[in-house]
Formats: C-alpha cells, structure tokens, sequence
C-alpha cells in the first residue's frame, strides 16, 4: 500500500553509469579510505578516527566515539585535565552553551553565546584565535530561546559559524580570520534567527532558522562551501505569494486557501540536518506550524499542513525532494521534527535495511528507511495521550479528540518541550541501542481568545500552554532498542532538561545534567560508573577525541537557552552562580573546582509614584505577558535576566531609556520603541509594583506559570 512516505514528488535514485560517476567522486573526495570498526560511513577526508570534525562526529550523526582508552572498567579515573572559561559574555546575563566542540588537527573548534567561535589547543587549552562576529545584541529580541549557538562545520582549511542574527560565515581554520559571509534571511522585518550548527553535505554548507512561534516561514539554504554562492533554497511551507519551487505548490494543497500567510505558517528548520554521502540525501527535520492551533492557522479547518513536523529528503547538489514523512500531520501541540536524526544499517525483518531514526518531541520512536521513507517501526518511547498509535498502513498517527483544545483546555502528553528536545540521542553500534534524553511532563493547551493580529518581535503561537497544577516533570536517559521498538533501561529521574548523549567503544554512555553532575553509565545496564560535579548545568552534548595517545572526554557547561527563563528545583544554577565553561576530562585528572556560591540579594524598596488604578494594572499585566515575560520571569522566581521585581531605583528611573530607547541593545535588551509606548511601559512598571505589593501582603502565592519552549 502506497504511504504518504512513499508518495515521492520526484524520484531521486540514479541509475547505471551516473550511480558509478558518483561513487567514484564520493569514494575519491569525501571519503577516508577505511571506516572505524562497526560504522558503515565513511568519514571526510584526510580526518582519522581520534578526530571528531563532524558534528555527530560522522556524517551519520551517531555520536558514537570508537575510542576505548577510558572504559568501564577505569572510568573511575576520569578527573579534570584542563578548562577554559575566556568566554564574551555582554552584560550580566550569562547565555549558557549548547554546541558540540569539534576537533581536527590537535584544534578543537566551538562557539559560546552570541555565535562567537574559539579555537583551542586540544591538549592545553590555549588560545588560538577567538572571532566575534559581532552580532546585533538586539537581534536576541527576535529569538524564543536566547542568544545561545550549537557548534561550526568544518570543510578543508575553513571553519563555519551562522549567527543569531542570520549570517554564514566561513574562516581561516588557522588564523580566524574571515573568508566570506553572506546574508541567510530572505526578510528583515521578520524575527528570523539562528542557533544551529551549519552542516557539511555535497560541497555544500546547509543552514536553516529559527522563529517559527514569532511568525516566519521556514526554509533551509545551502550556499557553495569554496565561495559561499547560494546553490538552491528549500521552502518548507506555502507563502502568500507565488511558489518558488514545484513543491511548495504540492504542500500548498494541504493548507486552507484562507490559511492566515500573515503569521509565518512557521516550518522553520531550527537544528538537526544529516546527509548520507552514499545516497547524496541531506535529511531535514521541519519544525511546528505558527501559530500553534492547526484551526488558528487555517481559519477553522484541520488540514495536514505540509511539510511542518517533516523529515524531509533532499538532494543535496540539486535541491530537490527525494521524500517526505509527516511525523505530525496538522500539529497543533508544538511537535517539532528538529531533534536529531540518526543514520545506520539494521538487521530488520531478516534484511540489512539502511535507516534514519529520530525521536520528535511527539513521543514515537522513528525508524524509516533513509533511501525511500518507507516506515519501518513508530512506537511510544515515553507517555504519549495525543496519539494511540501509527497505523503502519497509511503511516498516519490515530489522533485522540481528547487532545483537540479548540473548545476546551486539554492536559496532553508530552509537553511543548516534547518527549525528547534538541539536546541529541546518540546511538551505539556494538549493542544496537539509541540512548534517549527523555522529558517526561504533560501539558495543558487552550486556544487564545478572540483575534490573533501579528505582533512582531513577540510570540504569535495562538494558545497558551503550561503544566498542569499536579505536574510530573523530570528527565531520565533511556537506551532503547529501535529493532524490538522497546526500552531497555532507564536511568533514575533527573533534574528537568537533562544534557546531550555521547557513547563510546569502551562501552560508557555519558551525559550531563541541569544539576551540574556529568554521568558515566555502563552502556549494556545503566548502572552508573562515575558521577563528576561540576556545579554548571550540563546542557550540551560531551564528545571525545585522541591526541598524542591520550584520550579526552570534553564538555562545554552553562545553563541558557529555553531554561534561562526559570530555573526549575534540582538546577545547579539555584546554588552556584552560572557561567559558560568548557570542562575537559582525561583518565588521572584532578577534581573540578566548584564555582562561587550565590550570594543573597537584599530586598530593594519599592518604586513610588506609579499609578494604581486596575485598568492600568491591567494594561501593564497584558503587556508584560505579550513582551516580557519570555525571558523576565514574575515574582523574582530565579531565572537568568535580571529581576523586573526587585530592580534598584536607578533602573526604575532608566526604565524607558531601556525598554524603549534600547539603552542595553548590546548586551540583548533591545527596544521596543515600535511595538510598545510610554503609556505602556507606565503601565508595566505599574504592574509589577502593584504585584510586588501584593507578595508582601500574601507570600505564599505562587507565581504564575509559564510554558515551556526549546
């Protein structure tokens, strides 16, 4: 039976002498000579297996390092070889670290906030070089989930960054020095962003964007490694004017022609790219529909609202589509398709079938076959009630009303933070298991109220979400084997928001956690073999890499991103001060030394002279919630920004030179002159001190809840 999987829009085999012709140019220029054991792919030529150049290390993206100095058998051992903490930090807010570093020729390449990259010494940590790209410090308006950067590629003699504010740079991998840059966003006006990491396929630098709940149109860009040239542009979703390539006219025909264009639609491609050499397929996971609701977005009606929460299939030289698999047709609940995509050969049903797996935030466990999209296996990795199950005929989920909230709220599994977020899985080709930072909470959507008019520079999603007052929230590690479609083992629960997955040949999972403890587990039971702390939350991915004999496991530490927003029980961040920080391990190394205690801030007085009257409080509320609270936090409840309720009197005095004249751009406070008056910000400041009031007279009140983003 034909499923939407197969329903390819334009075939992408090749056949006869071509498939030879390209064999030949991939085996001779993208290739080294022999694979590690127990990987089919090939790495880029001239890296060797100690090395880490890729971001999933190789182009399949498995995390999986062949390295075995450290195992489990010594791992006890691991302690600290060196850090390096000269990260750019602008003003006080400390953005936190997302990226995987990288490492080539005794170099290890990442980027902290605000895109910056830093070369190292990958057996001292000295300083090579640092490039600031200089990024607008009031473009962080226009990101949902601050100013943070996921890692470069790395292609011959150059280094590649994209930056928050939609640049992709290529440099000097020896000096730092900048080669070209072009200009990635088709529209200005939009709060268009990048936290990505660039990747590596067909001669060809990939890059897509961010800002699918702020109203734009997703697309992903591939530009000429060598000279930057835009070699073709892939649009995920339909726009309001003509169509630019034949597919998007495909997708168009699974919207509403009374599809509101106005608010982005959404699509956008905020992370995970892999590419298959052999196949020349680059995969693309497509994000969530903006706004939210499927019923927002197409005036009533429930179409399936092509290619959002897609993998996608694409040519890599050509820019065409292969395939396509819908993982959530007519999303309504924030399911991206973004979390990363693994590539290998499994044994399945008594055939070698080469796959893609991934693990969405809509809580299935993916395994699709890579050349044609054909659904292999989609079962429940984590508590899922907006689905039953995948029909494997039509390879549609079987949607519950239950979790339709267009005429009442709905309490659903998983939450916006899905099953799995972009922190990476990692997949282990000696026992065959993926290991899955899961997330486990619910949440409850209702539909907003009346008109969605498009506010720019603030969120556009058209409903509300947050836990619900009984909450479950926590993360656990869960090995999962994608062949029988079950779980092996799990770890005990987590802290909220728990770190990125390496594996090892010397048969150690790691991963670290918002509580600032890096684990090492025993990759076939999960028993746990070494607890470092740390006292920084451990969002990245750890990797590994070799040189001059010695093996090292590196981690780059500093709670940011969706988190900086509020700090949940258990995170590091509530007991020592945070900061971005690169931590790397080696067999014999020494203790870590913890950061600094927070220090008790007094309460300041309250700001005097503000107007009390309940419709301005009122205003003040409704404009903090559309503007503010993204990233300020209510009540003093501790989070990353600074504390709107308990600022000194001078910042009360400076509020509009800030809020509105963008006193403090540079350091991510940008003004919001065009969206918000100074009748507004009275208003505001109003609010808060009326809030303020009421903590003192009423202290256990909880504050409001907020939803959780990526």
């Amino acid at each position: 039976m034909r499923t939407q999987a197969q329903d390819r829009l334009r075939r992408g085999h090749r056949c006869g002498a071509l498939v030879l012709a390209c064999a030949w140019f991939l085996i001779a220029c993208s290739a080294s000579a022999q694979p590690p054991d127990g990987d089919p792919f090939p790495l880029p030529a001239g890296v060797v297996s100690g090395e880490w150049a890729l971001h999933g290390r190789g182009f399949a993206e498995q995390r999986y390092s062949p390295l075995e100095q450290i195992h489990t058998g010594n791992v006890a051992q691991l302690g600290l070889a060196w850090t390096f903490d000269d990260f750019v930090v602008r003003g006080r807010t400390h953005r936190g670290t997302q990226a995987t570093p990288l490492m080539r020729d005794g170099v290890l390449y990442f980027t902290g906030p605000w895109s910056v990259v830093y070369a190292v010494d990958a057996e001292s940590g000295a300083v090579r070089w640092i490039h600031d790209p200089q990024v607008d410090g009031a473009w962080a308006r226009h990101a949902c989930c601050d100013a943070v950067n996921r890692g470069v590629a790395l292609w011959k003699d150059m280094v590649y960054v994209a930056t928050l504010d939609g640049w992709l740079v290529a440099l000097d991998a020896r000096t730092g020095e900048r080669r070209w840059r072009v200009d990635t966003l088709v529209d200005r006006s939009r709060s268009y962003t990048i936290t990505g990491a660039p990747r590596l396929a067909g001669g060809n630098i990939v890059i897509g964007n961010g800002g699918a709940e702020m109203g734009v149109r997703g697309y992903v860009s591939a530009y000429d490694a060598a000279s930057g040239r835009l070699a073709w542009r892939f649009y995920t979703v339909p726009g309001a004017g003509p169509d630019e390539h034949p597919e998007v006219g495909t997708a168009r025909k699974s919207w509403s022609p009374r599809a509101r264009w106005d608010l982005g639609g959404g699509g956008t491609v905020w992370d995970s790219m892999t590419y298959d050499p052999e196949l020349d397929l680059l995969y693309v996971g497509v994000g969530n529909g903006g706004p939210w609701p499927v019923w927002v977005r197409n005036a009533g009606e429930r179409p399936d609202n092509l290619f959002l929460s897609s993998i996608l299939a694409i040519e890599a030289r050509s820019g065409r589509l292969a395939w396509y698999y819908q993982t959530t047709p007519a999303d309504s609940w924030d399911y991206t398709a973004t979390q990363n995509m693994i590539l290998a050969d499994l044994r399945i049903g008594g055939r070698l079938r080469k796959v893609l797996m991934q693990a969405p935030k809509n809580g299935f466990f993916y395994v699709l076959d890579r050349a044609s999209g054909e659904l292999l296996a989609a079962e429940k990795y984590t508590q899922v009630t907006w689905a039953e199950r995948i029909d494997r005929q039509t390879g549609r989920p079987v949607v519950s009303e239950s979790a339709l909230y267009a005429a009442a709220p709905r309490t659903v599994w998983p939450s916006t933070a899905g099953g799995h977020n972009w922190q990476p899985m990692a997949y282990s080709p000696q026992r065959g298991w993926v290991y899955i930072p899961t997330l486990e909470m619910p949440m409850t959507f209702s539909t907003q109220q009346g008109a969605v008019p498009y506010l720019p520079g603030a969120n556009n999603v058209g409903a509300l979400a947050a836990p619900p007052p009984e909450r479950v929230q926590r993360s656990v590690l869960k090995a999962w084997d994608p062949v029988a479609g079950r779980i092996v083992w799990q770890s005990a629960p987590l802290p909220w928001w728990g770190g990125g997955v390496l594996t090892t040949a010397g048969g150690l999972v790691l991963q670290g956690s918002a509580d600032g403890v890096l684990t090492a587990y025993d990759a076939a039971s999960g028993r746990v073999l070494k607890k470092i702390e740390t006292g920084l939350a451990i969002m990245a991915p750890p990797m590994s890499y070799e040189i001059a004999g010695r093996q090292y496991i590196a981690v780059l530490a500093g709670l940011g991103g969706a988190m900086n927003g509020r700090f949940h029980a258990g995170f590091a961040a509530l007991e020592y001060r945070n900061h971005e920080r690169l931590f790397v391990f080696a067999l014999g190394g020494r203790a870590v030394d913890l950061p600094p205690r927070l220090d008790k801030v007094p309460q300041r007085p309250l700001a005097t002279g503000l107007p009390a009257d309940a419709d301005t409080v009122a205003l003040g509320r409704q404009r903090y919630l559309q503007f503010c609270a993204r990233c300020h936090a209510p009540r003093s409840v501790p989070n990353g920004y600074p504390d709107l309720w308990n600022l000194p009197p001078a910042l009360y005095a400076a509020f509009d030179s800030i809020v509105l004249g963008g006193a403090m751009s540079y350091a991510g406070m940008a003004g919001f002159a065009d969206v918000l008056t100074p009748q507004d910000t009275l208003a505001i400041r109003a609010f808060i001190v009326a809030d303020q009031q009421e903590m003192r007279r009423n202290p256990s009140a909880k504050p409001p809840e907020q939803g959780t983003g990526h």
